[in-house]
């Protein structure tokens, strides 16, 4: 009995490898169409192959994916070159995927030989022996594909898509930084990479995604990226992120959102600045928060909302003062507002002093300058 056991469930695997084989055969007949419907219908038909045990190793499933998702892309797109309508989300989600599927097939289509008795077989150098099948068209139809990610960006942001520019500056910035790329040389230089970075942190933002938005930027600006005000687009991505923590009065989410990228910048004056915005909130005060004010001013001396923020602290430090202690004269308060007074002088007047295309508070802290001095001359100071 247990012999005839092991025999039916033989007979059960074979029957099973031999129909997921028949099914690639199928899928072959279909993959090379060119038309959509067919080209859909075979890459539906060959999902289960992908994840059925006989044959999620088997290079061909993956090619057949690949090619029929690449397939679909090319028709379309030849489509939208005739000017006819297309399904430009299908087009998306069809070019992606045949990099996907591809990716998969090309190590699996790359196999060692190997003798009779098992062992390995190596050429004349003792190197392994490598058969391949697909690995020349795979490579093929990758590489020739390359460019099309780059266009769904572009068209993205010419139609004001801000989803499928995302997608498309993302996608092909981590395909032109993948191994496969490298293995290909096709090598994007630095300048190249963080332009694509800041035009796909431009999409999400225009998404109002800041949260992918922000890690663009800086991504961009890591790599080198000036142009179009990429610094300012990044503060924004991120004082919005942090904002959506606020409105839910979610302080400590913030706090540990900036804490988390600082670790990676730890001298990027902005993160500073968030930090004690976060922080004042938080505690309903400015004690905590003014040291980050300052350290931001620190760091980044042209970050002008820094000075404006630490000139302002100081402003409201020496205002609780005034608050706790009513009982106190003028002449009581002098020698503990003055200093404070004279302290945020210099960083409300270098706040005042850039121009107002990067600070648009400038005429909040010319009003904070403006009675400081109108209390220094209360309290008898020139």
């Amino acid at each position: 009995m247990k012999k005839l056991l092991l025999l039916v469930a033989a007979v059960v695997m074979a029957t099973g490898a031999s129909a997921q084989l028949s099914l690639l055969k199928d899928v072959s007949k279909l993959a090379g169409s060119s038309k959509v419907e067919e080209l859909q219908q075979a890459l539906s038909m060959v999902q289960p192959a992908l994840t059925n045990p006989e044959t999620a190793s088997n290079a061909q499933a993956w090619f057949l994916a690949g090619k029929a998702a690449f397939g679909i892309y090319d028709q379309l797109n030849t489509k939208k070159m005739l000017n006819q309508a297309v399904d430009a989300d299908l087009m998306s989600t069809s070019l992606m995927q045949g990099f996907e599927y591809l990716q998969k097939a090309l190590p699996l289509d790359s196999v060692a030989e190997t003798n009779k008795d098992g062992s390995l077989k190596l050429d004349k150098n003792g190197n392994k022996k490598i058969k391949t099948k697909y690995a020349q068209e795979i490579v093929g139809l990758l590489t020739g594909h390359f460019g099309d990610v780059a266009q769904l960006g572009n068209d993205g942001l010419m139609s004001e898509n801000w989803k499928q520019a995302a997608a498309g500056f993302s996608n092909y910035v981590k395909l032109a930084t993948s191994p496969f790329a490298k293995s290909q040389n096709i090598m994007l230089p630095d300048s190249t990479v963080a332009e694509i970075y800041f035009y796909e942190g431009y999409a999400h933002y225009n998404d109002k995604n800041f949260a992918a938005a922000f890690p663009a930027f800086n991504n961009s600006i890591k790599k080198g990226y000036t142009g179009n005000n990429v610094a300012l687009f990044r503060q924004s991505a991120l004082a919005n992120v942090v904002q959506g923590f606020i409105d839910k009065q979610d302080y400590t989410g913030a706090i540990n959102l900036v804490d988390g990228l600082l670790v990676d910048s730890p001298k990027d004056g902005f993160l500073y600045d968030m930090k004690g915005f976060a922080l004042e909130l938080k505690d309903d005060g400015v004690e905590n928060a003014l040291e980050y004010y300052k350290k931001a001013c620190e760091l980044d001396p042209n970050f002008a909302n820094a000075f404006f923020d630490a000139g302002r602290a100081l402003y409201l430090k020496a205002d609780k003062i005034v608050t706790d202690n009513p009982d106190k004269n003028d002449a009581q308060l002098k020698p503990l507002l003055v200093p404070i007074y004279q302290e945020a002088l210099p960083y409300l007047q270098k706040a005042v002093s850039f121009d107002a295309s990067t600070f648009e508070n400038g005429d909040k802290a010319q009003k904070v300058i403006d009675d400081i001095m109108y209390k220094l001359e209360l309290l008898g100071v020139k």
